[in-house]
This record gives C-alpha cells, structure tokens and sequence, in this order.
C-alpha cells in the first residue's frame, strides 16, 4: 500500500471511529428511553386500568426494542475494537516507512561519506531498532494483540 493509499485508508478509519461514538451516544439515549418505558409500563399496569395480558405484551414489545439496542452496542464495540486495532497498525506502518525513508538517505549520505560520524552512526543504528520493534508491534495490532500502550496483551 502506497502511503497516500495509506493516508486516506487512516483518515477513513478515524472517520468510522467518529462515526461510531456518535451512533454510541445515539444508542445510549435509546437505551435510557425503553428502560424508562419499561419502568412506565409497570407503574401503569400497578396504577392503571389494562389488562395484565395488555402490559405483558407492552413490555415484551419494549424488551425486544431494549435488547436489540443492546445488541447493535455489542456490535458496534467489535467494529470498534477492530478498526482501532486496523488504525494502531497502519499508524505504526506509516512510521515505519518514514523512518526507513530515513534510513535509506542517511545509507545513502554514509556512502558519499557524509553520515554525520559518531551521532550519523547511532542514528542509522536507532532507526533499525525501531524499524525492527515497530514491525513487530504493528504485525501485533493486526492480529489484535496489542493494548492502547502498545504493549502485548
């Protein structure tokens, strides 16, 4: 994937994770509004004039709304989880491409003997490392075994 491809596929995630916190919050008032119809429901069955089988069926009605509401949370919270795993990996794969880009100059400077010396030196060696750890970090967050720290879950 080229990084302007990369670019736009981490835009379009942070898109989605938007997205999905406001359909979150939209769930969440859902959620609080059929709890308050259940709690209704029963105080006017308690304080009213229907029928036991007509509240019964109410409330059944409001069950089924609450539980598929709570249902498209799960939902939402796999996607969620998934695209923030798909983002930690692409961010740390874009680092990568900038530190190898690095790299690849200061190879090329050490060549025409321009490296800098000593500090040249323990730069290359520092982006090696981290070219090293973050590929395995990021090969970690595809697979989902990396927490928000960055450490093995």
């Amino acid at each position: 994937m080229t990084m302007p491809e990369m670019q736009k596929t981490i835009s379009r995630l942070r898109f989605l994770l938007a997205s999905i916190k406001g359909k979150e919050e939209e769930l969440e008032g859902l959620s609080r509004q059929f709890r308050r119809q259940l709690d209704r429901a029963r105080s006017y069955a308690i304080r009213g004039d229907s029928s036991l089988d007509s509240t019964l069926s109410v409330l059944g009605e409001i069950q089924e709304r609450l539980d598929n509401v709570e249902r498209t949370r799960r939902h939402l919270d796999s996607i969620e989880s998934r695209a923030h795993d798909e983002l930690r990996a692409l961010e740390l794969t874009a680092k990568i491409e900038q530190a190898k880009t690095e790299l690849a100059t200061l190879t090329a400077s050490d060549g025409a003997g321009q490296t800098g010396g000593i500090a040249g030196r323990e730069r290359v060696q520092e982006l090696e490392r981290f070219i090293k750890d973050a590929s395995v970090r990021a090969g970690e967050a595809i697979t989902g075994g990396v927490d928000e720290a960055g450490l093995t879950r």
